[in-house]
C-alpha cells in the first residue's frame, strides 16, 4: 500500500502540497516542482513560495482560503483557477484545490492539488467563462465590480457586488450609493475621487465603514480606475471588496499589540522591527522611534544573574524557541536609563515579509519576584524565629482532631520529620498530673470561644521530659461554628531549670556577696545596706559588723557631699565611675580607691538600690608615679644620648676629614712605594667612616625619631646624583656603573629625597663593593600612575658574588652578613640593609631580593610619590670621565668654618682646582664677608662659635639683594644625623656634603653649582 501511495505521489500528473501545521513546514511531489518550472526535482521543497506567483487578487483569496483551512475546526474546501507568472517568465493556468486534515483536538495539515489546465483555457478562454471565473473568484474573495458611467451619470454593479450591496438592481444612482456609506464625509470623499480621476491620476482607494443596514460593523474597500471605453465614452471601472474580516483581525491585532500591559516586540536579524505602546513605557524610551533605534541588546546587562553574558544566553534561547517553536523564560532587562528589571520573555518564531523573525512578550515580573522574595523571607524568619525561640505553631482541627504542626516542633518534640505529626496524639505526652485538667481547660475554651494558656510537662517518646507552655484560641468557621484551635508552644524546659537554679543561686549569692575578695555593698534606695562582704569592712576600717539595715550615711556621717550626689544621680538611673579618687580613713591616712556605683533593678524593671565596688589602689598609684619618674628619666637620657650622638659624630668626622683630606692630597704626588700605603690608609679610612655613619643612623632608627618630610625634588636628578657619587668607586674596580631610567618617569614628584638618597646609596654602594667584574644598574620605572601619585619601581642590579637563598631573610638583620667570610673580605656593620629595610617600612613599602651565589643579585621595591607640577631647571652633570678635574678657574668661594685643618684640607684642593677661597671663622664673619665680596659660592660648617651655619645662612636668606636669595649655599656637616640634614635644607642651604667628604664628591657639587650659577647669569 505504501508503494501504491508513493507512486500515486511521486508519479502522478497532479501536482500536490502540504503544510504541516506543527512544523510549519511544507512539502510537495516532483510535479508541482516541474509545474513551477522548478529545473531541479531535489530542491528544499520547504523554500518553494509559489504564491509568490499568482497574481494580487489570487494571492489575496489564496491567504483568505488558507487562513480558514488553517484555523477552523471543521472540514472545509477550496477550488481555484490561477494564472501564474513563473520564474522563467511562462505563463500557465492551474485548476487547484485546497482541503483541511483534522484529528480530534486540530488541525493537521492543510493538502493541496494543483492540475495544469494551460492549453484546455488556452482553447475555451472566452468572454463566458472569464465572466463565470471572474464572478467565482469574486464570491471566494467576497469582491464584486461597478462601472460608472460619466454620460449617464449611474452605476452598473454586477451580481457580486448586487450582493455585496444588498442591491436588487443592477443600476444605481448617487443617492442609492449614498445609502450604502455609514458616514456622509467618506461617501463626499467617494463622490470627489470619481470626478477627480483624470488620465494623469486615473486611479483611487478607499475603505468606509458601511451603513449598519447592511450589517453591523461591516466595512469595504473600493478600488477605482479611469478608462476610456470609446472616443465619446469614458467610464470608471471599480471593485468593491468587503473587507469587515481584516479590519476585524487588525482590531484585534491591536488590542492583543498594542492595548496590552506586556510588552509586545517584534525581532529579526536586523534588530527591532516593530513594538507596542508597552515596550516603550517598559523600557523607559520617549516615544517608539526612540526604542526603534536601538538593537536588542542595548537593553540587557552584559550578565545574567546566573552568570552566563547575555549575548551567549540570548543566542542559545533564540536557538530553543525555533527548535521547539516556543520558549518561555526569565531575562533581566535594562531600561535606557540603566535601571534594571526582571522580566517573564516568550520567543515565537515567525515568518514577515518572507523572513524569519520573531515575537516576543515580556511580562514585568519584578514586583512578583520581590512578593515571592518577601514571602520566602518572612517565612524563613518565622521558621528561624521559631527555632531561636524554641517555639512552633499547631492547629487542631475539631472535626477528626487531629494535629498539624510547623517544622519546629520536630526540635522540640525531639522526632525526625513533620510527615510523623499526623501519628501525635497530644493528650498521650501529657503527664497524668496535668491531663484532666487539659483537657478540662480545652474544652472550657471551645465553650466560651476564649483564648488559653498551660504549662504542661511531656513525657516524650525518647524518656526525656519536657516542660511546655501551650497557647491557643478557638477560630469559627463561615457557618459560624468553632472548627478549629490554631495556637503556639514554647519549650520552657530550661526556663525552669533556670528558674530553679536562681532559687539556688539566690542563697549562694548571700555568701558569695559575704566572702567575696572585693570590696562590695548592695544598697536600698534609701541607702540602706542589703548585703556586703567582708573585704568591704576592712577596706573601709568599719568597726560594725552587722551592717544589714542600717544607713550607709550614719556608718560614715562625713562622707563628702559630691559622693552624696553621684549616689543619688545612680538611684535615678545612671552609672558613674571613678578610676582613681582619694579617700581618707577614719585613722587619717589618705587612701586611693577606684570605684563603681550603677543602679540594680527590680523585676518589674523599677530601680531597687544600688551596688557600689571599690578597690584600694594605693599601692598601684604609688608603684605608676615610681613609672612615671622613672619614664622622665629614661626619657631624659634618651635626650642625653642623643646629643651625645650628635656631638660624637662631629667630633670623630672632623679628625676623619683631615684623615681622608690630606690621603687624598698625598695620594696626588707620591712615590711608588708610598701609593700602597696610602691606599691603604684611605681604604681604612673610609671603612671607618661607613661604620660610624651606620651605627648612628641605626641608633637613630632604633630610637624612634625618624621623621619623613615631604618636597618637591626632581626624582632623575637624585638618581643622576647618586650614580655620578659612586662613579669612581666603580671605575676604581674596573666595573660599569649604568643607570636606567623610564622615559615617562615624571620630572618632579614630592617626598623625602634625602631618606630615598640613602636607600638607593646603601643599596648601588653595597652593589659596588660586592661586584668584583662586570656592571652594576640602577634602574627606575613606572609601575602605576594616577592623578594624585605615581608608583615607582626601583632596582639594584649586580653582577657579584651573590647571595644563598637561606640567608636572604638574616641579611636584612642588624649586624648581621650572608657570612663570616663576607665580614672579613668585603668589612661592613651588617646595617646597611637593616637600615634600608627599616626605611621603606617606615614609608609603607618593602625591600625584595633575587640572588643566586655566582651570578648576582636585584633588589627591588616600590614606592608611592605624590605628583608634583614644580617646574625644576635641568641641570646638566659636569663630565667627570674624560678629564679627571678640570679647571675651575674664575670661581671664588667662601669657607666658613672653624676647623683650622678642614680648611686647610679645602683650600689644598682648591689651589689643584685653579679656585680662589676666603675664610671665615664663624658665622658673623660669614654673614658680612658675603655681602662684601662677590662670592660664587659658601661652603657653610654648620657648628661654629657665634653664629652656627643655620643661623648664618637665614641671615644671608633674609638679605635684601636678590643676589643673596640666589647665591648657593652648600653645607659642611660632620654630622650623619638624619634630623642634621633636614633642617639644613629647610634654613635654605641648596645642598650638604658630609665631613669627611670625598674629593671627587666635593669636586663634582662644586662644578655642578658654578654650572647653574653661570646659566643664571
Amino acid at each position: 500500500m505504501q508503494n501504491l501511495v508513493n507512486h500515486i505521489f511521486e508519479d502522478t500528473f497532479v501536482g500536490y502540497w502540504l503544510w504541516d501545521a506543527s512544523t510549519n513546514l511544507n512539502s510537495c511531489n516532483p510535479t508541482f516542482l516541474n509545474l513551477l518550472a522548478y529545473p531541479e526535482a531535489k530542491f528544499n521543497a520547504s523554500e518553494v513560495f509559489w504564491h509568490d506567483y499568482l497574481s494580487a487578487s489570487d494571492s489575496f483569496d489564496f491567504q483568505n482560503a488558507f487562513e480558514e483551512l488553517s484555523q477552523t475546526l471543521e472540514p472545509r474546501n477550496f477550488s481555484f483557477k490561477w494564472r501564474m507568472k513563473l520564474p522563467n517568465h511562462e505563463v500557465r493556468y492551474v485548476r487547484a484545490g485546497f482541503r483541511n486534515l483534522l484529528n480530534d483536538f486540530s488541525i493537521e495539515a492543510v493538502v493541496g492539488s494543483f492540475i495544469d489546465i494551460t492549453e484546455e483555457t488556452l482553447q475555451l478562454l472566452d468572454v463566458q467563462k472569464e465572466e463565470k471565473l471572474y464572478q467565482q473568484t469574486s464570491q471566494l474573495g467576497k469582491s464584486g465590480a461597478w462601472e460608472f458611467d460619466f454620460a449617464k451619470n449611474w452605476f452598473y454593479l454586477n451580481k457580486p457586488a448586487q450582493k455585496i450591496l444588498h442591491q436588487q438592481s443592477a443600476c444605481a444612482d448617487w443617492e442609492v450609493l449614498q445609502s450604502v456609506f455609514a458616514h456622509k464625509e467618506d461617501f463626499l470623499s467617494f463622490e470627489r475621487n470619481i470626478k477627480a480621476l483624470s488620465p494623469s491620476q486615473n486611479t483611487f482607494l478607499l475603505e468606509f465603514e458601511a451603513n449598519k443596514t447592511l450589517g453591523v460593523g461591516r466595512w469595504f474597500r473600493i478600488i477605482a480606475e479611469l478608462k476610456s471605453a470609446t472616443i465619446s465614452s469614458t467610464k470608471v471601472f471599480g471593485v468593491i471588496q468587503d473587507i469587515t474580516d481584516f479590519k476585524l483581525f487588525d482590531e484585534r491585532l491591536n488590542v492583543i499589540f498594542e492595548r496590552s500591559t506586556d510588552a509586545h516586540l517584534v525581532f529579526d536579524e536586523s534588530g527591532i522591527i516593530d513594538c507596542n505602546a508597552a515596550a516603550v513605557e517598559m523600557l523607559g524610551c520617549d516615544d517608539k522611534v526612540t526604542l526603534l533605534r536601538y538593537h536588542p541588546a542595548h537593553f540587557s546587562p552584559d550578565f545574567q544573574p546566573d552568570g552566563m553574558t547575555s549575548f551567549e544566553k540570548s543566542k542559545k534561547m533564540d536557538a530553543l524557541a525555533r527548535q521547539n517553536g516556543y520558549h518561555r523564560f526569565e531575562w533581566l532587562h535594562k531600561r535606557l536609563d540603566g535601571t534594571t528589571f526582571l522580566a517573564e520573555v516568550t520567543l515565537n518564531p515567525i515568518r514577515l515579509n518572507q523572513k524569519d523573525a520573531l515575537l516576543v512578550v515580556w511580562h514585568d515580573i519584578t514586583e512578583r519576584k520581590k512578593a515571592e522574595a518577601k514571602l520566602a523571607n518572612t517565612q524563613l524568619l518565622l521558621a528561624e524565629t521559631q527555632v531561636l525561640t524554641h517555639s512552633a505553631s499547631w492547629v487542631l482541627d475539631l472535626s477528626t482532631y487531629t494535629n498539624t504542626y510547623s517544622s519546629a516542633a520536630c526540635e522540640i518534640f525531639e522526632i525526625e520529620n513533620v510527615s510523623s505529626f499526623p501519628q501525635i496524639n497530644p493528650l498521650d505526652w501529657i503527664d497524668e498530673s496535668a491531663k484532666t485538667r487539659y483537657q478540662n481547660l480545652l474544652e472550657q475554651a471551645i465553650q466560651n470561644q476564649e483564648e488559653f494558656e498551660i504549662e504542661l510537662l511531656l513525657n516524650l517518646n525518647n524518656g526525656k521530659k519536657k516542660v511546655i507552655r501551650k497557647i491557643g484560641k478557638p477560630t469559627v468557621s463561615e457557618s459560624g461554628k468553632i472548627d478549629k484551635i490554631i495556637g503556639a508552644i514554647l519549650d520552657i524546659t530550661q526556663e525552669r531549670k533556670d528558674q530553679e537554679a536562681i532559687l539556688v543561686k539566690q542563697e549562694q549569692f548571700a555568701n558569695f556577696i559575704t566572702n567575696t575578695p572585693a570590696a562590695v555593698a548592695i544598697f536600698d534606695t534609701k541607702m540602706n545596706y542589703i548585703a556586703y562582704s567582708q573585704h568591704w569592712i576592712d577596706s573601709l576600717l568599719i568597726q560594725e559588723q552587722d551592717l544589714v539595715g542600717q544607713n550607709h550615711y550614719e556608718i560614715f556621717p562625713n562622707i563628702p557631699q559630691k559622693w552624696k550626689a553621684i549616689n543619688d544621680l545612680c538611684l535615678k538611673g545612671e552609672i558613674h565611675h571613678s578610676k582613681s579618687d582619694t579617700y581618707t580613713r577614719a585613722d587619717g591616712k589618705e587612701e586611693w580607691l577606684s570605684w563603681d556605683a550603677r543602679p540594680w533593678y527590680l523585676d518589674s524593671g523599677e530601680i531597687g538600690g544600688i551596688i557600689i565596688c571599690l578597690d584600694v589602689i594605693t599601692d598601684q598609684i604609688e608603684a605608676k608615679n615610681t613609672l612615671i619618674l622613672a619614664k622622665e628619666e629614661a626619657e631624659q637620657a634618651a635626650i642625653a644620648k642623643t646629643q651625645f650622638l650628635s656631638t660624637m659624630s662631629h667630633e670623630i668626622r672632623t679628625p676623619m676629614n683631615a684623615v681622608i683630606g690630606i690621603t687624598h692630597l698625598l695620594m696626588q704626588n707620591a712615590r711608588e712605594d708610598q701609593a700602597e700605603y696610602l691606599k691603604i690608609l684611605k681604604f681604612s679610612a673610609e671603612n671607618l667612616l661607613v661604620l660610624i655613619n651606620d651605627i648612628l643612623d641605626f641608633n637613630k632608627i632604633e630610637a624612634g625619631k625618624i621623621t619623613f618630610e615631604e618636597v618637591d625634588f626632581s626624582l632623575k636628578d637624585l638618581l643622576g646624583n647618586i650614580r655620578a657619587a659612586l662613579l669612581q668607586k666603580a671605575i676604581d674596580k674596573g666595573i660599569q656603573l649604568k643607570l636606567m631610567m623610564d622615559d615617562d618617569l615624571p620630572d618632579a614628584v614630592k617626598g623625602d629625597s634625602v631618606r630615598i638618597g640613602q636607600i638607593l646609596t646603601n643599596l648601588v654602594s653595597n652593589a659596588v663593593k660586592f661586584t668584583d667584574y662586570g656592571r652594576v644598574t640602577i634602574s627606575a620605572s613606572i609601575l602605576k600612575k594616577d592623578a594624585d601619585a605615581t608608583t615607582v619601581t626601583f632596582e639594584v642590579k649586580d653582577t657579584g658574588i651573590g647571595i644563598p637563598q637561606d640567608k636572604w631573610d638574616s641579611i636584612f638583620d642588624s649586624f648581621t652578613q650572608a657570612s663570616s667570610e663576607t665580614t672579613r673580605k668585603y668589612g661592613g656593620t651588617g646595617l646597611g640593609l637593616t637600615i634600608t629595610k627599616r626605611l621603606l617600612e617606615l614609608q609603607g613599602s618593602k625591600i625584595q631580593l633575587e640572588s643566586a651565589p655566582g651570578e648576582g643579585s636585584i633588589f627591588y621595591f616600590d614606592l608611592r610619590l605624590k605628583n608634583s607640577s614644580f617646574q625644576f631647571k635641568k641641570r646638566t652633570e659636569p663630565d667627570m670621565t674624560s678629564q679627571k678635574h678640570p679647571s675651575l678657574k674664575g670661581l671664588k668661594l667662601l669657607i666658613a668654618d672653624d676647623n683650622r685643618i678642614n680648611i686647610i684640607v679645602a683650600q689644598q684642593f682648591f689651589k689643584r682646582w685653579d679656585i680662589e677661597s676666603d675664610v671665615a671663622e664663624n658665622g658673623v664673619l660669614a654673614v658680612q664677608m658675603v655681602q662684601q665680596s662677590d662670592y660664587d659660592m659658601v661652603l657653610m660648617d654648620l657648628q661654629m662659635p657665634e653664629m652656627d651655619g643655620y643661623e648664618a645662612t637665614q641671615s644671608i636668606r633674609s638679605l635684601s639683594n636678590d643676589r643673596f636669595a640666589q647665591i648657593p649655599i652648600i653645607a659642611l656637616t660632620a654630622s650623619a644625623m638624619l634630623d642634621i640634614k633636614d633642617k639644613a635644607f629647610s634654613v635654605g642651604m641648596n645642598d650638604y656634603i658630609s665631613k669627611p667628604f670625598n674629593p671627587d664628591e666635593l669636586y663634582r657639587k662644586i662644578a655642578l653649582y658654578k654650572k647653574e650659577s653661570t646659566q643664571e647669569v
